[in-house]
């Protein structure tokens, strides 16, 4: 799956040297005309060396300046160029449905595109082998623990979940069957998680990090790291919204990617599952 090539140029501006930032920058402002320049054209009117833009393309992922052409021809000559900017003030509903709909989709996209599905593989068969779950996540993080929890509950894991991380600590020191530990942090630096992956690792578990940064403390600390692509953020907000996204996303390849182990067996429990409910709680 391609990439939204805007979102992909915004995603990676930071990271780029100051030469390749320019050229990002003039790109985001002039994209429709970008796709009617040569090597020479951009880098006169970026103010930069030919070489500058080929080194450009390699550092967003592109092979060079024609694949970075036609997907800017792709992308931005037939969009409306309010869908890139960020979420202001007294915009329409309609266009902040549109602009979010872009970044999920690219989010989504990005964490397809580069997760390390041997891993989930991996993570998918340890599951199948511990007996208890402990999984953690705060502030955004906790509702994608939930997810995890709801759904490796309803197909017969033991999956451990508390908000408060002192009484899930004291869980994991007393734990005493083969176990794993699933910590959930988009930044990959919340001390909190961090602690409890300590404590987890002191008694043995198995541990799995889930997190946007491949180089974060989690990252680097736990045994098996699932990297997931938040995407590009908009400005305005007051809590997660496409790395949400992405780490739900995450989750639910880990689930299907379990699932897929032993089809049959999960199904018919989760058919049973759905007997009981509706048997007990059915309404008069």
């Amino acid at each position: 799956m391609e990439e939204n090539i805007i979102l992909q140029i915004k995603s990676k501006l930071n990271d780029l040297s100051k030469a390749e930032k320019k050229i990002g920058e003039y790109i985001l402002e002039h994209a429709v005309e970008t796709v009617n320049y040569n090597t020479t054209e951009l880098a006169q009117k970026a103010d930069v060396s030919p070489a500058t833009i080929v080194r450009f393309c390699r550092s967003i992922g592109l092979s060079g300046f024609s694949q970075l052409k036609i997907r800017l021809y792709a992308d931005a000559s037939d969009v409306d160029e309010d869908l890139y900017t960020d979420i202001t003030p007294n915009e329409e509903t309609a266009l902040i449905a549109e602009k979010l709909a872009l970044r999920f989709n690219h989010s989504i996209t990005q964490t397809a595109n580069h997760l390390n599905t041997a891993s989930v593989e991996v993570i998918a068969n340890l599951i199948d082998r511990c007996t208890t779950i402990y999984v953690y996540g705060i502030g955004a993080s906790h509702v994608v623990a939930e997810d995890f929890t709801q759904k490796f509950s309803r197909i017969g894991k033991i999956v451990v979940n508390m908000l408060d991380h002192h009484l899930l600590s004291s869980s994991i020191v007393s734990a005493g069957d083969p176990c794993m530990f699933v910590a959930i942090s988009n930044s990959g630096e919340t001390n909190e998680v961090i602690k409890l992956v300590q404590i987890a690792k002191q008694k043995k578990f198995r541990t799995v990090g889930i997190t946007q940064y491949e180089n974060s403390s989690l990252a680097q600390l736990v045994d098996y790291p699932i990297v997931h692509h938040g995407g590009e953020e908009v400005m305005l907000r007051s809590a997660a919204t496409t790395s949400l996204v992405s780490q739900l996303f995450t989750i639910d390849v880990l689930y299907y990617g379990y699932i897929n182990k032993n089809p049959k067996k999960i199904l018919n429990m989760l058919k049973e599952s759905k007997i009981s409910i509706q048997t007990f709680f059915h309404k008069e």
